[in-house]
């Protein structure tokens, strides 16, 4: 009897979603493709739809555009695994899968962190050099600033803040010591020692008091949601800089507004929004100190192969009993291993 696994779509990732389910069918496995994404509302399918998706589904792939809530897991009879194509699982209820036994894969390939990591040094010298504003300087044939009046600034010797060292943090920060620079990070569930010698582990108030620049890498829970808020932004020096590339629910984006409005941080850089793609109407827009991308900074034509490479190997694993290349539920193993042998 032929597999059955579902994917859902995805307006950002249609090539990757397609690429998956043809390699998928060409191996005999049934595929169910979820209903269309629409861009700026995440997708909920609703209950009395879950029969018609999931009941003989076996494994399901759901991209950040859509929702995977508790009920839907437990409706999904046979479900042994649920994957996620790129790093981020918080549209699955993970609490759920953890109880239920259903093992979780996503795609923390180093494509994805490290194509994240370099394009956050990216943005760390965009904030600091402001290169744009040399651009202008060309384009329309104005004069060079005199020197009291330049812009730039070294980021050698300056201090930068790391909130959250997983992958992508650590990876970021590897790539910073270069440029003979101070690193404080913090992160309450790392251990002093898997620090590198290069950087320093710190308590959160003092790393926001004394960083120059400070950048967040943190899924979406309830410790982190509206985490950069009004009290975050005023522990930061007026002259230091915010970079945000995880995801959007982690900043309060009016009380960012405020402290770009009241000069009282000197600039930030986002690459993930709480609504995408971002309004036309929102006033993040209205700042020449805020770099806005969307939600593609650190993707790279290898990251977007590998996400499709690695969709196929995560399912083809599950289906088989295997664990997925990236496991992200690891302590899980043996109540999964307790499920399929009731699947079985």
């Amino acid at each position: 009897m032929a597999h059955t696994v579902y994917i859902s779509d995805d307006y950002d990732l249609q090539e990757t979603m397609d690429n998956i389910s043809a390699r998928l069918s060409e191996r005999g496995i049934r595929v169910i493709r979820g209903p269309k994404t629409i861009k700026g509302k995440k997708l909920v399918i609703p209950p009395e739809e879950y029969e018609k998706y999931f009941a003989d589904v076996e494994v399901a792939l759901f991209s950040s555009r859509s929702v995977c809530p508790a009920e839907l897991i437990r409706c999904a009879r046979k479900l042994k695994g649920l994957v996620c194509p790129t790093i981020g699982t918080d549209s699955l209820d993970m609490k759920t899968a953890n109880e239920l036994g259903i093992i979780v894969g996503n795609g923390a390939c180093p494509e994805n962190y490290i194509g994240m990591a370099e394009a956050n040094v990216l943005l760390t010298l965009m904030l600091m050099y402001n290169p744009n504003k040399s651009m202008e300087i060309v384009q329309k044939n104005l004069l060079k600033p005199v020197e009291s009046q330049h812009w730039a600034r070294l980021l050698w010797q300056k201090t930068v803040g790391v909130i959250g060292f997983g992958r992508i943090g650590r990876a970021y920060i590897e790539r910073l010591k270069g440029f003979d620079l101070r690193i404080l990070v913090y992160d309450p569930y790392v251990k002093a020692e898997a620090i590198p010698a290069y950087a320093q582990i710190t308590d959160l108030d003092t790393l926001l008091r004394e960083s120059d620049l400070v950048n967040v890498f943190l899924p979406v829970n309830e410790e982190t949601r509206d985490l950069v808020n009004d009290q975050f932004l005023s522990k930061m020096k007026p002259t230091a800089y915010f970079i945000n590339t995880s995801r959007g629910q982690i900043v309060d984006e009016d009380a960012l507004c405020r402290a770009l409005r009241e000069k009282r941080i000197a600039g930030a850089a986002l690459d993930t929004f709480k609504v995408e793609p971002l309004p036309l109407d929102s006033p993040l827009r209205e700042f020449g100190n805020l770099i806005l991308t969307p939600h593609l900074i650190g993707h790279t034509l290898e990251n977007q192969l590998a996400f499709a490479d690695i969709g196929v190997e995560n399912i083809t694993r599950i289906l088989n009993g295997e664990l997925p290349l990236y496991c992200v539920n690891p302590q899980t193993e043996q109540r999964w291993r307790e499920r399929l042998a009731t699947l079985a």
